[in-house]
C-alpha cells in the first residue's frame, strides 16, 4: 500500500480521512510525470523526445507538480473510500498546506521530494436504525363519487359546447334600432373602455386603461367592481363610473388608487347551452349519454383514488419520519432542492413566464422548496433503510415485468423501452429504485392500522 490512511467519524454523516503520501512515492510520481512529457516534448535545440530531464523539469516542472497533486489525491481518496467501505455523498472537502476547498486561489502543486499530507472530509449516508414503521395508525377518506360531481362535469361540458347568440329583448330606440336586454352575469359583452386615475387636478388618463374587448361578466377578469358596473347596461349604452384598484394590485403605481372608466357596450351575447342528449355525447366521442356518464364517473373515481392514496402514502411517511430523528447530508438536500427548483422553473417556462419573473418566483419560494426537498430526502433514506432491514428487493425479472406493463400503458414496443434504459444505466437504476420504494410503501401500508372515514 502506497498511502497511509486514517479515518475519523466527526458525526453520523461525515467521515474525515487523513492521508499521508510518503516522500518516495511523491518523487516517483514526479519523475514518472517528467518522463511522460519528455517523450513528446519539443524544446529549442533538441530533437523531439531527446531533451534531458533537467530541461524538462525546468520548463514543465510546475505543470507536473500540479498534475501529481491532483492524481495523488484522486487515487488515494478512492482507496480511502474502498478500504473503509464508505459510501460517500457529494464531493469531499480537501485541506492541505497547499490548498483548502473553496478558499481563495491556490497553485495546487506539491514539493517533489517531501511527504504529502492532506485531509478529506466527506458526507456519507447516515446509519439509520428505523423504528416504529409497522402498525402505523392512519385515517383514510372513503372513496366515492357523488351524483352531483358527475352532474357538475356534464354541466361544464354543456358550457364548453355552448353557442353565443345575441341577447334579444331590448328596447327600440329613436333610430329604430333595438338594443339588447340588460347585461347580466355570464353574458359575453363586446365593449370599449377608457379610463384614468382620479387626482385632485382631474383625471390622469393612462394608455393601459384604454381598449376594447369581449368580457365575460362574472369572470373577474377586470378589477373588482368593474364588471358589476357593466351589469344592467344595454348595447349602444355609454356609462361613466368609478372603482378602486386593490391594495395588493400587481402594479404598485395603482395600489388602492381610485379610477374612473367610461364604457360603451357594443354588443351583448348570451350562452345557449346544447341539450344533454345522445347527439351531444357522440360529438364528444362517446356512444351515448349513458356511456358519457359512465366514463365521467370512472375518471372521477380514478382521480379520487389517486388523491386519497397519495395522501395516505404521505401521512404514512410523515408518521415514520416523526418517529425517527437522524442527520441528513446537506449535499443531498441541496441536490434535491436544485432538482425541484429546476423542475418548477421549467414548468413556469412552458407556461410562457419570462426568465426574470421565474427567477424572482423561485427565489421567493426557495426556503419552502428546501423544506420539501429535505422531507423527500428523509423519506427516501428511511424507505431504503426499511428495504434493507426487511430484505425487500427488486430483481431483473421484476424489472422486466414492470417494463412490459409500462410499455403497454404507454402503447410502445417493450424493446423500445429496453433500448431506452440500456442507453443509460442510470435510468434503469432510478426505475428499479422507484419500484423498490413502492414495494416498501405497500409493505408498510399492509402492516398499518387504517381507519376509513366518510
Amino acid at each position: 500500500m502506497e498511502f497511509k490512511i486514517e479515518m475519523e467519524k466527526p458525526s453520523n454523516i461525515t467521515r474525515k480521512f487523513t492521508v499521508r503520501v510518503p516522500a518516495q512515492v511523491v518523487a516517483n510520481r514526479f519523475q514518472r510525470g517528467l518522463v511522460e512529457i519528455q517523450k513528446t516534448a519539443n524544446l529549442k535545440g533538441f530533437r523531439p523526445g531527446q531533451a534531458p530531464i533537467s530541461m524538462i523539469q525546468k520548463h514543465f516542472g510546475e505543470d507536473v507538480r500540479h498534475r501529481v497533486y491532483h492524481s495523488l489525491i484522486d487515487e488515494s481518496y478512492r482507496e480511502a473510500l474502498k478500504e473503509n467501505q464508505v459510501r460517500a455523498v457529494g464531493s469531499p472537502k480537501i485541506e492541505s498546506p497547499e490548498h483548502k476547498t473553496g478558499e481563495g486561489a491556490h497553485d495546487h502543486a506539491i514539493s517533489e521530494d517531501k511527504e504529502f499530507t492532506y485531509t478529506a472530509t466527506v458526507e456519507v449516508l447516515p446509519e439509520i436504525d428505523v423504528k416504529g414503521y409497522t402498525g402505523v395508525s392512519l385515517t383514510k377518506t372513503k372513496i366515492e363519487v357523488k351524483d352531483e360531481e358527475v352532474s357538475k362535469i356534464l354541466e361544464n361540458i354543456r358550457n364548453s359546447q355552448a353557442e353565443l347568440i345575441p341577447a334579444a329583448g331590448g328596447l327600440v330606440g329613436a333610430d329604430g334600432k333595438q338594443s339588447s336586454r340588460p347585461v347580466r352575469t355570464s353574458d359575453h359583452v363586446d365593449l370599449n373602455f377608457a379610463g384614468g386615475l382620479v387626482t385632485e387636478s382631474g383625471l390622469d388618463e393612462r394608455p393601459g386603461m384604454k381598449g376594447s374587448r369581449v368580457l365575460e361578466i362574472g369572470s373577474n377578469t377586470m378589477i373588482p367592481g368593474f364588471e358589476d358596473e357593466v351589469v344592467g347596461m344595454r348595447s349602444g349604452e355609454t356609462k361613466t363610473f368609478r372603482v378602486r384598484f386593490p391594495k395588493d394590485y400587481h402594479d404598485k403605481d395603482f395600489n388602492d388608487k381610485e379610477a374612473e372608466f367610461t364604457v360603451t357596450v357594443n354588443e351583448v351575447k348570451e350562452k345557449k347551452l346544447p341539450e344533454l342528449n345522445d347527439e351531444l355525447a357522440k360529438q364528444m366521442g362517446y356512444e351515448n349519454v349513458q356511456d358519457l356518464q359512465v366514463k365521467i364517473r370512472e375518471h372521477l373515481l380514478k382521480d379520487e383514488t389517486e388523491q386519497v392514496e397519495g395522501k395516505l402514502r404521505s401521512d404514512l411517511i410523515q408518521a415514520i419520519i416523526e418517529k425517527n430523528a437522524f442527520e441528513v447530508p446537506v449535499s443531498l438536500i441541496e441536490a434535491q432542492t436544485r432538482a425541484l427548483a429546476q423542475d418548477w422553473a421549467g414548468e413556469l417556462k412552458r407556461q410562457g413566464v419570462d426568465d426574470a419573473t421565474i427567477q424572482q418566483a423561485v427565489g421567493k419560494e426557495l426556503e419552502n422548496i428546501r423544506k420539501r426537498a429535505e422531507g423527500q430526502v428523509r423519506a427516501s433514506l428511511l424507505l431504503e433503510s426499511i428495504a434493507q432491514k426487511e430484505k425487500i428487493e427488486v430483481s431483473e425479472k421484476d424489472f422486466e415485468e414492470e417494463l412490459e406493463k409500462s410499455a403497454g400503458s404507454m402503447q410502445v414496443e417493450p424493446q423500445k423501452l429496453r433500448e431506452f434504459y440500456a442507453k443509460d444505466p442510470g435510468r434503469k437504476e432510478d426505475f428499479m429504485f422507484r419500484m423498490r420504494q413502492d414495494r416498501v410503501v405497500k409493505f408498510l401500508l399492509d402492516a398499518a392500522k387504517i381507519k376509513v372515514k366518510s
